[in-house]
This record gives C-alpha cells, structure tokens and sequence, in this order.
C-alpha cells in the first residue's frame, strides 16, 4: 500500500455483508484513557510475536506456490505414464485455478460469521486432504479431481492469508509483511521445482511432487490453531475487550493498541457498499485493475511457471534434465527479484515498477520468440522475462489494488479482481498447451505485444500512489470520477 499504512482504515478491509454487533462497543477504547492519542505509528517498535505470526501466515501463500509449481514437475513424468493429451494437460493445470473460483465466493460469504483465522484453518485441512489425494490417486481423472479440490485451499489462501496479515500487521511493516507473502509464493514455487527434480527420475515420481505439500500444509495448520484471531472481526462481533487483548500482543505499547482499537470503531460506523456501490462508485479503479489483470495474467508468466519443462524438453545443450533447468530459472528469479522489489516500490514508485517489469518482459519473449530452441539463450531469455515479472507486475499489482480502491468497497472490490484474475489464470492455463503446440514459438512474440501494450497503458493510463495517503489517492480519482459525471449530466440538461 502506498506509505504502507499511512491510513489505518487500510488495516481493516470490508467484506461485504459483515454485520456488526454493538454490545461492547467502547469497552476496549475505555482501556486505555488518555494514552490514545500519544501514538506515534511510524515510531511503534515492533514485537517479535508479530513476525513469527506474519511467517506463520505467511505459509499459506507457500502453500499457494508449491501446489501452483509443483504441477511443472509432474507433467512431463504424467505425459509418459498416461499420455496425455494437450486438453488433458490444460486441465490438470487448470482446474486447480478453477477450483479456487467457488472458494472465493464461498469463503467471503463466510466472513460474516467466522474469523479470518478459522477460514485459514479450513483452507489448511484442505490442503492437507488435497496433497494426500494427489499422491495416492490411480489416474488422470481422479488427479483432476485432487487438483479441482486443493484449488478450494488455494482460494481461501490467496484471498484471506493477505486480509490476516493486513488485519495482524502494524503500520509500520505492513506494506513489508504485505509482500513477504508474494515472496512466500515464490519461494513456494522454487521448493515445489527442487522437490521436482529431487523425484524426476523415481517411479511414479509426480506422486511424491504433488504430495510432499502435506508437510507444510500441516506445518500451516498447527500455526493457525495457535495464532491470534483478527483484531477486526473481533470488533465485528462486539468482542472489544478481546481485540484489546489481541492487540496488546502485536502491537508496541497500550497505547498503540487503544488507538487501534478507536479507529477500527471509526471505519466500522461507516456504511458497507455492495456490489452496486462498488459497480457505481469504483468504475474507475476497478476499470484500471481489471485492465491490469488482464496483462499480469495473458502476458506469459504462468506459460513459464507451469509448462517450462514441456517448453524445453526437447532444447539441446541443457543436460539430460532440460526442465529442471528451466524450473531452477524460473524460480530463482521469482525469489532473487522479488527480494529486490520489496525495499524498492515507495522509492521508484508503483508505475515505473511496472512499466519497466513488463518493459523487461517484452524484450525477453521477443528474445525467446527466435531462439526457443537454442539452449542457455533460451533459459536466459525465461530468466529475464521471470526476473522482470518478479520486480514488478507480480508483487506489485497485489499492494496497488487495495491502494485505489475506495475504503468502503475494498474488500469486495478485491474480490472481484482475485475472482477474474483466477478466472483469467485457469483459462490461460487451459489453452497455453493447445496454443504453443498450434503456434509454437510465435505464441512468444504474443506475449512481448502484450507487454509492450501493458507498458503504454501503464505509463498512460494508471496513477502514481507513491507517497499519498489512502484517503488523498481515493479523494483524487473520485473527485475526477464527479467531474466527469457533473460533465455529463450537465451536457444533457443543456
């Protein structure tokens, strides 16, 4: 987010629907007279419990990016034992994205009554459930079917493992634990192509790269059951003396937490809009990330993160394991250019990011376009375009879409896009495989126009939120969303 907390209505996303019960409203801001207004955010030491907690947390979005990377692994050994069709291939990669659909839906409706953290309990025994039945099914239709029900996990994860991180963190690192989870995501995927080439020459290897997700899935499950719930929903519930209570754990000082607690009760007063507020209200934040959705999505990321095996296992010069090269590419730019994003999004800014990432990917893919086949040019080309994606347009997205989103319709807001982007995600990864085997390389040079159409739009098109306030960016596109109305209704009255 834009100064990483500089409102902190920001740590309080709305799901729409969510009732607020007022029987203690009070009690907890009562806990700590006068000490409310002393505090300093940006001054407020951090307590330890907030990091283990955040990398508790923070294991849904590995669990998110092993079960994604794994797949890449497991394909061509599927290939050779059941022989895969190119339909057979998408849908085994494709439907785990397509089970996250329901999922999304499913679980934000829950929010009205359940805590973030139990809905991340529920995503952990899915995840558990969901690796074992990966390991132990008999064929490509029962592997579908496994992959269909850990995309359930893989919705809850994505979506509300970045709500219980914004809702825990302070100001101060939010903007950082933020994007620690696109890093775990990365590193998930990195360990999830090291697993694939530990088990690429064992019988029935896949089975053991699909499955092995069980241990962190566990791992994830225990540290939820010991995690804090969220401060917020506790409010929710007229539980204040319990979100003091949470908060005085995560947070600097009484006084930290007191003033939490007031301004939490200061966003909940606010009326919830729903999906025709968001619809109305949201037209153009929501136009500018769908848009953005579209280019993170059809500009190639998920061709290489998925099906980087298949692209190179027939490139000479790679070893007796193309694909592994490939993979170990793949992700160790993700991790290496993540890590080096982080520190980097409020000095350069949310627009150069991304205008020089999908810059980056172009030049890469027209590269990849003309020397697919031509061995380590090749893996280099993979690495540049993963490395570009990874500075910019793969963590950065995710903090700009609570940014210019307004307050009252974040949450749903963020819904929808989640929703697209997985829509967009699962039909890319259905049709990636019928595409290169119909177009081969020149699917590449595809992606390079994209990109070069996403780094115009970028530069044109999309708003700097670099050191603003959430309520001053909100104010800005808003107040040019009612001139343009006033415009047009005065246009019609003349």
């Amino acid at each position: 987010m834009s100064n990483f907390g500089s409102s902190r209505a920001a740590a309080a996303p709305e799901i729409h629907g969510e009732t607020r019960d007022t029987r203690t409203t009070g009690a907890a801001t009562s806990a700590a007279p006068g000490k409310a207004a002393q505090a300093d955010f940006m001054r407020e030491p951090i307590p330890r419990k907030v990091y283990l907690v955040a990398v508790l947390a923070g294991l849904s979005g590995l669990l998110y990016g092993f079960d994604s990377g794994a797949i890449s692994g497991a394909l061509p050994l599927l290939e050779g034992q059941f022989g895969l069709t190119a339909s057979q291939t998408g849908l085994i990669t494709s439907l785990l994205l397509y089970g996250a659909l329901p999922s999304i839906v499913v679980s934000t409706i829950a929010a009205r009554r359940f805590d973030r953290r139990q809905i991340l309990l529920v995503g952990g025994v899915i995840f558990i459930l969901g690796s074992l039945f990966c390991a132990i099914v008999s064929g490509p239709v029962g592997l579908m079917a496994a992959r269909f029900f850990l995309g359930f996990g893989i919705g809850i994860a994505n979506m509300f493992g970045l709500i219980y991180l914004s809702e825990l963190a302070p100001t101060r690192v939010r903007g950082l634990l933020t994007g620690l989870y696109q890093l775990a995501v990365n590193v998930g995927i990195l360990a999830a192509y090291a697993v694939g080439d530990i088990f690429h020459s064992t019988p029935d290897g896949w089975r053991w790269m699909l499955g092995l997700g069980v241990i962190p899935a566990v791992i994830f499950f225990v540290g939820m059951v010991i995690a804090p719930p969220s401060p917020r929903w506790l409010m929710m519930r007229g539980r204040s003396r319990d979100a003091l209570n949470v908060l005085r754990t995560m947070r600097g000082g009484e006084e930290f937490a007191a003033k939490e607690i007031q301004e939490i009760e200061e966003v909940l007063d606010r009326p919830t809009k729903g999906l025709g507020g968001v619809l109305s209200d949201a037209r153009k934040p929501l136009t500018i990330l769908a848009i953005l959705t579209f280019f993170q999505v059809w500009t190639g990321i998920n061709a290489v993160v998925y099906y980087a095996p298949i692209i190179f296992k027939d490139v000479e010069g790679l070893g007796n394991n193309p694909g592994a090269v490939a993979n170990y590419g793949v992700g160790t730019a993700l991790v290496i250019s993540t890590a080096i994003a982080l520190p980097l999004i409020d000095k350069m800014g949310r627009v150069k990011m991304l205008a020089v990432s999908m810059a980056g990917q172009a030049v890469a893919m027209v590269v990849l376009t003309f020397f697919a086949e031509s061995g380590w040019i090749a893996v280099a080309a993979v690495f540049v375009y993963t490395f570009s994606f990874g500075f910019g347009l793969g963590p950065v997205f995710w903090l700009y879409v609570p940014e210019i989103l307004p307050l009252q319709t974040r949450a749903i807001g963020t819904g929808i896009i989640t929703f697209t982007q997985y829509l967009l995600n699962a039909t890319f990864a259905l049709v990636f495989p019928m595409l290169l085997a119909g177009m081969g390389p020149w699917i590449f040079m595809v992606f390079a126009v994209l990109s070069v159409a996403g780094t115009a739009y970028t530069i044109l098109r999309v708003p700097e939120t670099k050191g603003r306030s959430l309520e001053e960016i909100e104010e800005e596109i808003f107040a040019e969303v009612k001139s343009v109305t006033d415009k047009q209704t005065a246009g019609s009255n003349s």
